[in-house]
């Protein structure tokens, strides 16, 4: 999932578009998460508001939110910690970006979104809707250093 940079104004229209206030919260919290280059667990994005005196509980609150009106999406990798990623690279979008695979380094932790380009999967109708699909393996920086 490549992250693209949100207009902030953007980010209010998508927010109330959803029937969500525009808060400064959430508004910080969808900001974080589309500029992330990998999902974020709720303590990554409660450290990073932290400075700017957003506390864990209001973010708990907000992931939720963004969750439940579909800006969000929110998966476990395994290590039961929820990480979030949003579903829209922008408020112009009319589709929701479909969920899609990630790669879980098992040497470092360091997650990676994967697209189409990265890897094939073809999956029939008749198996259901999948939702997430996690891969176990070594990133490239880990697969470096062990040459």
């Amino acid at each position: 999932m490549a992250a693209k940079a949100r207009n902030i104004e953007d980010i209010r229209h998508l927010l109330r578009d959803s029937g969500l206030r525009a808060t400064p919260a959430r508004i910080a919290v969808l900001n974080l998460l589309a500029s992330a280059s990998q999902p974020s667990s709720h303590l990554e994005i409660s450290e990073r508001l932290e400075s700017r005196g957003i506390d864990k509980s209001t973010v708990f609150r907000a992931l939720n939110d963004l969750t439940e009106v579909g800006l969000a999406r929110r998966m476990e990798l395994g290590d039961h910690v929820w990480r979030y990623e949003p579903t829209r690279a922008n408020a112009s979008d009319d589709e929701t970006q479909q969920p899609h695979p990630h790669l879980l380094c098992i040497d470092c932790g360091t997650i990676t979104c994967l697209s189409e380009k990265d890897i094939s999967l073809r999956v029939a109708k008749s198996v259901g809707v999948i939702e997430d699909i996690l891969l176990k393996g070594h990133c490239p920086a880990c697969v470096a250093k062990k040459k």
